[in-house]
């Protein structure tokens, strides 16, 4: 498996984003569509207003996210990184943002080939602003978990439930 099949395969999971052929609004108030994406194939934002997608359509378009995404990682990322490490990366990176993840201790300690330490900074990406506040949000708390196991070589079969 590709970085790229394994971030898929975990975003994709019923615990961690889920599938919505239809506009919702997220824990964090920004309308999605399919497994949590923001933004249509033509760049377009989600609004209330977006027309259903099918659960094809909703794959293509994580993988087409996913795939820009690794181009953006590949700029800040500077060290060595196995297909896991790269999923898990990809993973986080579609969730918290691309800035975010930039200026991230996570990608520093990276960086700094502290693969163990960056592994452990994935646990620290467990909030989200929910009505104007920072809190801890239990999906969260497991999809770090098992991001810092994919990151570290477990297979995202191996990790479960975690």
């Amino acid at each position: 498996m590709t970085g790229i099949d394994i971030a898929i395969s975990l975003i994709s999971r019923d615990d961690f984003e889920g599938l919505s052929l239809k506009p919702y609004l997220c824990p964090a108030d920004y309308w999605t569509i399919g497994y949590g994406n923001r933004f249509l194939s033509d760049g377009s934002p989600v609004t209330a207003a977006t027309k259903p997608i099918t659960q094809a359509q909703a794959l293509d378009l994580l993988r087409q996210t996913v795939m820009a995404q690794q181009v953006k990682l590949r700029t800040f990322v500077t060290v060595p990184l196995t297909d896991y490490q790269e999923g898990a990366l990809l993973s986080w990176q579609f969730n918290v943002g691309s800035n975010a993840a930039r200026a991230s201790t996570l990608v520093r300690l990276l960086n700094q080939r502290r693969y163990v330490a960056a592994a452990a900074q994935f646990l620290v990406w467990d909030k989200a602003t929910v009505n104007g506040q920072l809190v801890v949000l239990p999906g969260l708390q497991r999809r770090r978990r098992v991001e810092s196991g994919v990151f570290l070589g477990r297979s995202v079969q191996d990790i479960g439930d975690a």
